[in-house]
């Protein structure tokens, strides 16, 4: 199977309409045997070029749900491996990210069935990784793991606290400190506990900082999820921002009335300064 899919997952990525509508079919008709996990997680790894591995990675997310149960352990050990490698050793972003989405689905199974132990520890060790790369995938997949296994990070809550707050003040990249907002946001939003979302006060400098810089870089969307996060907090019944809040009024109002920025990013703050 490995073979015909390769031709055709280059197929369907052709211009030709005709030819990618056959392409697409003749998948479909592949992609209901188990077999096409090991053939696509094969192309994810060894494609030559980063469209057709984006393009095995998407749709691997798509076809694992219904066929993780049907795989042999030896399989399913192959998919872990395999999914770890590409989001450690891989060279282009978009297959990273698309990768790290297939993390996300197959660990909603393996996690709660206890066959993925390693997988917290290993993100925890990309984290404090050298590479950049590996620091900003290992806070994507945190934040894409909120929606899939979020209650197994209760314990590691501490932890993760501390190293959030260490990404949010990464100097030396930009990348790591919007992925950390992005989790914290992430995050946030999972969290219900009152003690949990107690401990957010303490992000708040560090999302500041870091909305700042992206709106200086122009990353206005990114900037926004620390508003939406500002958001959640004062309607939480805990007292959270304090003394904060001269900060953050300060800045709401600094960017609102900023007329270099987008209108509609001006907007959404005061939408969320108003509310």
């Amino acid at each position: 199977m490995a073979q015909s899919l390769e031709l055709l997952l280059i197929q369907f990525l052709m211009p030709d309409n005709d030819a990618r509508r056959q392409a697409e079919d003749q998948i479909k008709r592949l992609a209901k045997d188990p077999q096409v996990i090991p053939a696509l997680v094969h192309h994810l790894r060894t494609a030559k070029t980063p469209n057709v591995r984006q393009l095995a990675a998407v749709l691997l997310r798509k076809k694992i749900t219904g066929h993780w149960a049907k795989l042999s352990p030896q399989l399913r050990q192959l998919v872990k491996q395999s999914l770890i490698e590409s989001i450690t050793l891989e060279h282009s972003p978009p297959v990273r990210r698309a990768s790290a989405n297939v993390v996300s689905v197959v660990a909603k199974y393996a996690v709660p069935a206890g066959e993925w132990p390693d997988l917290l520890p290993f993100l925890f060790q990309c984290s404090q990784s050298a590479q950049e790369d590996h620091r900003e995938v290992s806070l994507i997949l945190f934040s894409l793991l909120t929606e899939t296994i979020g209650d197994t990070f209760r314990p590691h809550f501490a932890d993760l606290q501390n190293l959030l707050l260490k990404c949010l003040q990464d100097e030396t990249s930009s990348r790591v400190r919007v992925a950390a907002l992005k989790a914290v946001g992430s995050f946030l939003e999972f969290t219900h506990d009152a003690n949990e979302v107690v401990r957010f006060r303490d992000f708040i400098p560090g999302i500041l900082h870091a909305a700042r810089q992206c709106l200086a870089s122009g990353e206005e969307d990114v900037a926004v999820i620390a508003f939406e996060i500002f958001d959640e907090l004062i309607e939480s019944p805990a007292p959270l921002l304090g003394d904060s809040v001269k900060s953050i009024v300060q800045f709401s109002l600094e960017v609102s009335s900023n007329q270099n920025l987008d209108v509609s990013t001006r907007h959404q703050v005061w939408f969320y300064v108003s509310a």
